[in-house]
Formats: structure tokens, sequence, C-alpha cells
């Protein structure tokens, strides 16, 4: 565990030490006896001035310090030096006595303590409270960081930085070799040039401390920091809670509750040590009964004083690296009290401003309650209760009541007060969900060059708000004419703004439309249509083609090359660019065409191929076509081979 230069500490040595130096026959002794020392850890003496004042009813013949010194944790104080004091001002009876000790922080590194001793014709007295120093060189911590940039509970991170030290105020700092550095973690010792890393798993602030030199008696002065906090994903919890006293019970008894607190780690639950975890019972308001710390296994026990039946809940803390955790192990039942019973809340989630339903039973000592006034209650975070709606139990104690007051998420009873206000019951508390409306919002339909559709628009909350993360878009097409939607592609809409895009090449008309269809935090959204009006396939042509020389001597080569363009709606022409052209030969006096190349069109729709002539003959070249181009032939160019 880490230790601290305290005074507090010091003194309870100092007065063990004092206590044996008193002698018990001491009669009259000084009072108002103030230690002080001035020491600068910079300066290159290392002098400490000694300043004790005091008072007293006769002289004071002599004035001493007695220097003591630890020289390691938990040992003795033992006294290293006696200094005679020599009074500097005001008188024997009322004054301040100094002197200089010469520190040696070699042999007697550390806290030294100076402890007044005084004489009078009474006797010696010796002051218990003295004063300390850190004889210590002066440390400084720099370049402390922090990695990765991110983690969560289940990611190691290494803290690093180095130690400097000070020995002088005339001296530059310089790498502390061999300090000791702490942090949550074990303990390491710096390195020759003064650097220290730690790596370990986030647990809360203090890991991303590192604290230089926390043993009080070694040479080195503190000197700690925090390096940078990462950016931490917390993780969701798991909390469970059991009330194992059997119900009911009487006003008075004790009810104890079990249950244990679990992180979704990346390979599983993992337990949470040292968590918060209170409990409270909801009779007309939330009170709270009793809290405890999770153990090392995650596990707790929490006992408290039954006073008034209600729904128990049992909450975990939230931690940086885990989320709060809330448990409802059911209902706290002390005798005497009516009793909710076959109570049920539905849906869950609900629709944005769709009923709510509570149904249940109303009894007291197992009899049924008729004619009671029994009201739903919500709270948008189980404390603070509003009432939506009430009703009247029926002679079998039933009841049915409903809400459209279902906004906002939050917690949802039923409750029950007699007329008197002597008695009370309450149901459980169940957390409900809302599922907000959406709105499919500003879609359009735009048509651009080459046959492409673009489809975009805004998903937004029911009201215009934004939804604030990002959700699927399913877009659809139903060709003009036809009757069935066809699934085209999906995209998702911005977490930022809402807005989604996506873009489809199409050569036929007809109509679009997108939807969100919903999850269980949002409803289905609108799914508006528009219709598109495309342009269709480019026509094609070969704008230039031909095959030369002719003649050309027997082996010599012929080149083929022409130009391969595009156009739609009777628009200018254009190079068609990659596309495959499949270039024929057909000898003279033969009936069928020879394949010679596949030859791919330039970004300026011109293709060209050499071949050896062999035989008189014809050369042709066909462009086949694709989705969204036709067919085209080139034509023919006789060759004459000579």
């Amino acid at each position: 565990m880490r230790r601290t230069r305290s005074l507090a500490v010091l003194t309870a040595f100092i007065v063990a030490v004092t206590t044996l130096l008193v002698p018990a026959t001491a009669r009259a002794d000084v009072t108002d006896v103030n230690v002080s020392v001035a020491f600068d850890p910079l300066s290159a003496e290392r002098v400490a001035t000694v300043s004790v004042k005091a008072k007293h009813e006769t002289e004071i013949t002599e004035a001493k310090a007695i220097v003591v010194h630890q020289t390691e944790e938990g040992g003795a104080w033992t006294p290293i030096a006696t200094v005679p004091l020599t009074l500097t001002d005001g008188t024997a009876t009322d004054g301040t006595w100094q002197a200089e000790y010469q520190t040696d922080i070699e042999a007697h590194p550390g806290a030294t303590g100076f402890l007044a001793e005084l004489t009078t014709a009474d006797g010696v007295t010796r002051d218990p409270n003295g004063h300390y120093i850190d004889n210590c060189y002066r440390l400084s911590m720099v370049e402390l960081t922090s990695s990765p940039a991110a983690i969560d509970a289940d990611t190691p991170m290494t803290i690093a930085g180095r130690v400097l030290v000070q020995k002088t105020r005339d001296a530059a700092p310089e790498p502390a070799a061999d300090v000791p550095v702490w942090n949550t973690s074990s303990p390491v010792r710096t390195g020759a040039d003064g650097s220290f890393s730690f790596t370990h798993l986030y647990t809360s602030f203090t890991s991303l401390q590192a604290q230089a030199s926390w043993e009080w008696y070694d040479q080195w002065c503190e000197a700690g920091d925090f390096a940078p906090s990462p950016e931490i994903t917390r993780q969701t919890v798991e909390l469970s809670a059991e009330i194992v006293t059997p119900q009911p019970v009487k006003a008075g008894d004790e009810v104890t509750v079990e249950g244990r607190l679990q992180r979704n780690g990346a390979d599983g639950l993992v337990p949470v040590a040292n968590v918060w975890i209170a409990a409270y019972v909801t009779s007309s308001e939330k009170e709270g009964v009793g809290d405890t710390y999770t153990k090392p296994d995650g596990t707790y026990r929490l006992t408290f004083t039954a006073e008034k039946s209600g729904p128990l809940t049992v909450q975990s803390d939230e931690r940086d690296i885990v989320w709060s955790g809330t448990a409802s192990p059911g209902q706290i039942t002390v005798v005497g009290d009516p009793q909710f019973s076959e109570f049920s809340l539905t849906p869950s989630p609900v629709d944005y401003e769709k009923p709510i339903r509570a149904t249940g039973k109303l009894t007291d000592a197992g009899t049924p309650v008729a004619d009671a006034t029994v009201w739903l209650l919500f709270s948008p975070d189980g404390e603070n209760w509003q009432k939506m709606q009430n009703g009247k139990t029926t002679a079998a104690g039933q009841f049915d009541l409903q809400s459209t007051e279902t906004t906002q998420d939050g917690y949802w009873r039923v409750w029950y007060q007699s007329a008197d206000g002597t008695a009370s019951a309450s149901s459980d508390v169940r957390q409900v969900k809302v599922r907000f409306g959406t709105l499919l919002d500003d879609y359009k339909v735009e048509v651009g060059p080459a046959a492409t559709v673009t489809v975009k628009g805004t998903l937004l909350r029911h009201d215009g708000s934004l939804l604030g993360k990002e959700l699927p878009i399913y877009i659809y097409f139903m060709a003009e004419g036809e009757s069935t939607w066809e699934l085209q592609g999906t995209t998702t809409s911005s977490a930022t703004n809402g807005t989604f895009s996506k873009q489809f090449t199409s050569y036929q008309d007809g109509y679009w439309t997108a939807a969100f269809w919903g999850n269980d935090e949002y409803t289905r959204s609108n799914a508006p249509i528009k219709h598109a009006d495309v342009p269709g396939q480019y026509t094609t042509k070969f704008a230039e083609f031909g095959a030369s020389p002719s003649p050309v001597a027997a082996g010599e080569p012929v080149t083929v090359k022409g130009l391969l363009t595009r156009a739609i709606g009777g628009g200018a022409a254009e190079p068609a660019p990659g596309k495959p052209v499949y270039v024929y030969f057909l000898p003279a006096g033969a009936t069928e065409w020879k394949q010679m190349a596949i030859v791919q069109t330039g970004t300026d729709g011109r293709f060209e191929k050499a071949f050896a002539a062999e035989q008189d003959g014809y050369w042709t070249a066909w462009f086949f076509g694709d989705e969204g181009h036709l067919s085209v032939n080139s034509g023919t160019k006789h060759v004459d081979v000579r």
C-alpha cells in the first residue's frame, strides 16, 4: 500500500520517543513551546535552521534540539544528533532559540524530526510535537502517456513516463534511475533514463496515476501525476437480486437481499467488485432502505429493517468503466398491509401514445377489496411518480386501467391507499420503453446520366426531431405496368442528421419507395412513392471501321481498327469506353466467320488490332451490347492478299 509523508504519522512516532525521554518526576513544564524548521531541499548545503519559541515563569537555562530519524518502514525512531540552541530573540523566560543542523542525505535520507528539550530550575521539558522535514531530492514526472486511446474493461492500457530529479537549484533536472513508481498494479522501478511503464486493466481513475517514491524514509521526494484519460467505452451490466427472507414479514423484521453484479465482457459475464449497491422500497414514494458494496466475486448481501410494503428495487452505481444496473426481485410484504396480485402490464415496449394496460387484483389478508380506487402511476426516473389514470375494483377485487400517456420511456406501477390513509399497497415496478414513431421526410428520386437513379431522403422522429442513430432503410422498385415491389437494396440513415442516399442503375420507368420497418425502439416509418422516367438504353454505332492496307503482301500485317460511339434518346453521340469489340474474319469462298480477337475500347471509344495477312477475305466487328447498351455491327471490309 502507498505511504504518505504525513505529519500525523510522524507525530505518533515522536510521541513514542518522547515518552521514553520524559522523566517521571517532571514538575512545571515549559509552556507555549513551538518548534519550526526552515529547510531548502534545493540548497547545495542542505542545512536546516531549527527555531524553538518557548515561555516559562523562570529562566530557561538550556535549550537543545533532539534530531530523530527512521531507517525503515515501521521501524523505531532513533535519535541521531543533539543540537545546542542559542537564544537569539527575547528573554530566557520568553524567547526564541535557534541553531543550524547540517543534514546528511546519504546517511539519513527521508523524514527527519526535531524535538525541543528545554531545561529550567524545575527540570527538563521535552515537547512531544516537534517538527519534521523531508530530507529528499526533488522529483518531477514528465512525458506521462496512456495508450491505447480507446479502451473498455477488457482492454489493457499502458501508462508510461519518465522521472527526473533536480538535486540543487542550479542543476538541471536529470533522469532518476532506480526510483520506485507506484500505480494500482505492482510497483516498478525506473530505468537508467528514468523511464517506467505499467500495463494493466482500467479499474478507476487512479489507474491512470503514477506516483514516484512512496517510501517516506528514502532519498526521493514524492512526485506524481495522472496520465491523459483514454476514451472509455462503458460495458453494460447484469445485476441479479433475490429476497432470501420469506415473505410476508412483520414490521421491524430484518430482510436480507442477495445478488451479484457482472459486466458483459468480451468473453462473457465478468464479476464487478467494489461497486455501490443500494436497495429501495416504493410505497407512496421511493425510499432507500440500505446499501453495501460488491465483493471481489461481484456478490453482495444487504440487510435492512422492513417498515412498509412495496416493490423492492436494487440498483448498482455507474462507474466510468460500467453502466449502472437495476434489478426488481419482488415485493416486500408487511403483515397487515393490503396486497396486489395477478399484476400484468402490457404491452412492453409500447408504441408512442398507444394504450398501456394494467390489470390485477387487490386483496387484504386474502379477502378481495371491492370498490377501491386504484391508481396507475408513471415515473420517468423511478423516483418521482405521477398519477395517470384511476379506476374502481370490482366485487372480486379486480381492476383494469389504461393510459395513452405513453410519450417517454419510464416506470409504471399501480398504487392503492385506504380512505383513512392508514394502509397502502403498490404493485411491482415495471420498466417500459416507448417505441417512437418515425417519419421519412424530404423523399426524392432523381434520374441522372447513364441511367442512374438516386433515392434519397431523411429519417426523423414523428415530431421532426433527430433520431441520433443509424437505422436501416429498405428501397423497392415496381416497374410501370407491374404490381409487385422488388427490393433493390438497403442503406442506413445518418446518426448526425438522419439523411440517406442510395444510387441504382435502371433502364425501366417505374415507381420507387423507401421505408424503415421499425425495431424495439422505433415504429415503422411511412413509405412515400415517387415515379421515375428513365431515358432507356444507349444506342451504339461504329462511327469508324477499317481493315488496311489492301492489297497487302502475304505475311504482312493487316490492321483492324475503329471507333465505337453511343447516344441516348436521340442525343449527341459520345465515345463508348471500356466495351468489348469482337473481331471476325471470313476467308474468300468460305461460309463461316472465324473469331480472331476481343479488343477493349479505350476511354476515347477507339480500338485497334494487327493480324498477319494469310488469304483474301472479309473483316468485321461486333459489339454485342450489355444491360445499358444495344448491340451493333460494323459492316465488312475486304482485304486482297497477294
